[in-house]
């Protein structure tokens, strides 16, 4: 009576020429037999393709006066090239004396290992084969042919597919290494400009003349935020005053000093912050530098005799007040627009303020990064992401933040390149690492790239300059001798 044969391959990959695993079990009619084969691995070493498996035999039970026989055979994707490998004999207990007193069957004498199977025990076998390399190996099948009836009959066996072979993929083969950020003090520092509008040689801040109101509310409204949130410190707020360059400098020097004194007295009256909070006021009396700047990025359509009056700005023969009157005299178009369309912009109050954000416990900071992740320090955001799974997209957005909110620490630029070489996405990797520093990981992260893009020569020089930093790089170094 015909019953079912299942043939279940537990798959275990190598490291070197990887099958892929059988998801379900294979089932063919025919006998009373059951068969297991496992840990699969498909190796290329120096020139030849190796093949190893466990046969595990507990279900199998075999006549007295029969056999099984199981030939493995590497086949071409096109079916147009096929090798057989060595055959498996499982011998009943009369068939193992007729073998040994007649010799085993024809078909496989020539290549073939005997096995002698006791119904009813625990058995295993663990199969090795080798033959010479091909060109077409590396996109072939591997089946077992299945000897069922033990008749030596090829019409009448079975073949099971057991994998397919893949040519070498670099991505299992390289090491990446990420770093982990160091503990460090969350001191930041927001700097802007505000363009204060004062009467004429006046010092008195006026909030309500002109556009006061509008420019004070971008000191003050960054204050608001921060005086409100307990995880934010006011370290210091620095106010610096900027005059245009019209003369006498002496008057400028007064009117700049005296209306950077004024704003932050005005901004220090808004707020119950400690007095040392508030730095001296700082004031630059004539605006050269910014002068000079919008000078340069004009084209000389708009401004005739640029180069000119670059040069008479450039001149530090002169003091700013002949300076300034050799422009107006000699180019007085041109001064009226420069009057006109460029001193207003060069009014204006730099404001800086530093601040801390408060250190976190690893509960507080899961809390904060779901609504304010940029109060995390890089390590915070780090220890973070590692309450996700790695390679999550959980983990790789946290990871991605961490560069959206330190876009230029080495750390964080090498951690998302690395993700992003995991995810094949080696454009965005070489993006990342080139502002990532010179690091061991940042090197091993770059070799790993060129060994993927097959430029081995870079990639070896890589290696050697990250494991002189002291990283192990002996991973990526075996992975070149085996892809090359």
């Amino acid at each position: 009576m015909k019953k079912t044969f299942i043939i279940t391959i537990l798959l275990a990959v190598s490291a070197i020429l990887s099958a892929q695993q059988q998801q379900a079990p294979i089932t063919l009619t025919g006998v009373d037999a059951k068969l297991s084969v496992r840990n699969i691995d498909v190796a290329r070493i120096a020139d030849k393709t190796v093949l190893r498996m466990e046969f595990i035999f507990d279900s199998l039970d075999v006549p007295s006066n029969r056999y099984r026989a199981f030939t493995p055979v590497i086949r071409s994707s096109d079916g147009q090239n096929e090798q057989r490998l060595k055959t498996l004999i499982v011998s009943g207990r009369r068939q193992e004396i007729v073998f040994e007193r007649e010799g085993i069957d024809p078909l496989y004498a020539d290549n073939c290992d005997n096995l002698r199977r006791y119904n009813g025990t625990f058995q295993t076998y663990g199969y090795y084969d080798e033959l010479d390399s091909q060109p077409w190996h590396s996109s072939a099948n591997i089946y077992l042919e299945c000897d069922l009836c033990g008749c030596g009959d090829l019409l009448k066996n079975k073949e099971a597919f057991l994998t397919s072979l893949k040519p070498t993929d670099p991505y299992d083969l390289i090491a990446l290494t990420d770093v982990v950020p160091a503990p460090a003090k969350k001191e930041r520092n927001l700097h802007g400009s505000a363009y204060i509008t004062f009467v004429v040689d006046k010092w008195e801040v006026k909030p309500d003349y002109m556009n006061n109101r509008r420019e004070l509310r971008k000191i003050t409204d960054t204050l608001d935020v921060m005086v409100k949130d307990p995880n934010v410190s006011v370290r210091q707020v620095k106010i610096h005053g900027y005059a245009s360059p019209e003369s006498p400098y002496e008057h400028n020097k007064m009117l700049a000093t005296n209306r950077a004194k004024s704003l932050t007295d005005y901004v220090r009256q808004q707020y119950k912050l400690p007095a040392n909070v508030f730095a001296p006021a700082e004031a630059t009396p004539e605006n050269w530098e910014g002068l000079r700047k919008a000078v340069v990025n004009m084209s000389e359509q708009t401004l005739p005799h640029r180069s000119e009056i670059l040069s008479i700005i450039d001149d530090k023969s002169l003091d700013p007040d002949p300076k300034e009157w050799r422009i107006k005299l000699r180019y007085p178009d041109e001064y009226r627009y420069l009057l006109r369309e460029v001193y207003p912009g060069l009014r204006r109050s730099d404001y800086d303020i530093s601040f801390n954000f408060s250190d976190f416990t690893l509960e507080q900071a899961k809390e904060i990064y779901k609504t304010k992740p940029y109060q995390l320090s890089l390590r915070e955001l780090w220890d973070v992401a590692h309450t996700f799974e790695p390679g999550s997209d959980d983990y790789n957005r946290a990871m991605q933040q961490a560069v959206n909110i330190y876009p230029d620490a080495p750390e964080a630029l090498v951690n998302l390149a690395n993700i992003a070489i995991r995810q094949k996405d080696l454009l965005k990797a070489e993006s990342l690492l080139e502002r990532a520093g010179d690091s061991g990981e940042a090197q091993n992260a770059r070799a790993v790239v060129a060994i993927i893009q097959k430029r081995y020569a870079d990639a070896e020089r890589l290696l050697n300059s990250a494991a002189q930093k002291g990283l192990d790089v002996s991973k990526n170094r075996e992975a070149i001798k085996i892809l090359k």
